[in-house]
């Protein structure tokens, strides 16, 4: 696989920006925060309604986006009215919907539009979570740098020493060795977090390496399998280098769910 210096390049200075401003963001926390991952999370939304439009679906995205950004906004001001008070109704407002557009609306563009509102603001959702723990800055950051470190270590490795497709019917640049090195690589930033960060073991850093990089993987995979349903090749072009916010964050709507519950059952 050939170097290509100039995306390279775009990858690089849009990912230190992206990071200088998660960095600021999970430091502050607050409503700075919680603006943030609310509004990349109401961004990647909108990509998954245009994913689902590049399928010839009709979701109910006008209901989706208000009870999804909804629900944020209750998990990041600590009001914690509960999942059920928001998806609920959604649910029953999407049938309603469905049944007053039909022919136009079916039952797949029903059930596409309720699992885009699970896919990305309830995983997303885990931010707050992870942030309002003891040490969430701590630990927020951690998640992300692990990914960041796997993500990266996929992509060098894999662009040296790649040959065997990992999964070539989704994804034809990722290779066995990346993932590989993916996961040796956060596996040993969860080693050394554990040996020298008082509140963590070696072992419990070690299970959240592996956990991260295979999860983000997962993640990524899966991601790649929605756009190849539509024939996609990024889900959005806002960051030159990376293509879309779930370009981005797809690995990570994966990571901080199951992160979270390690963090908080394991660890």
């Amino acid at each position: 696989m050939a170097w290509d210096k100039k995306n390279l390049i775009y990858r690089t200075v849009t990912g230190a920006l992206g990071i200088v401003l998660l960095l600021s963001a999970f430091y502050y926390g607050g409503l700075f925060f919680s603006l943030l991952i609310t509004a990349i999370s109401f961004l990647a939304f909108a990509e998954y309604v245009q994913i689902t439009r590049r399928m010839d679906k009709h979701i109910p995205w006008q209901l989706g986006g208000l009870a999804g950004v909804a629900f944020m906004l209750d998990k990041s001001l600590g009001l914690d009215l509960g999942w059920g008070l928001f998806l609920v109704p959604l649910f029953v407002l999407m049938c309603f919907e469905m049944i007053i557009r039909y022919p136009k609306m079916k039952f797949d563009d029903l059930t596409m539009g309720f699992f885009g509102v699970f896919y990305i603001f309830l995983l997303f959702s885990f931010f707050f979570d992870i942030r309002q723990l003891d040490h969430g800055f701590f630990w927020t950051l951690f998640v992300m740098v692990m990914i960041w470190i796997g993500d990266s270590a996929a992509y060098f490795i894999g662009v040296r020493f790649g040959k065997r497709r990992l999964a070539p019917s989704l994804s034809p640049k990722k290779s066995v060795e990346g993932a590989i090195g993916a996961i040796t690589f956060t596996m040993l930033a969860g080693l050394l977090a554990g040996y020298f960060v008082p509140f963590m073991n070696v072992w419990g850093g070690i299970i959240l390496g592996v956990t991260v990089s295979v999860a983000g993987i997962f993640g990524d995979l899966f991601e790649s399998a929605l756009k190849r349903t539509a024939g996609v090749k990024d889900s959005g072009k806002l960051l030159p280098g990376h293509g879309g916010i779930l370009d981005r964050f797809d690995s990570t709507l994966f990571v901080v769910p199951l992160a979270y519950y390690l963090i908080t059952r394991v660890l």
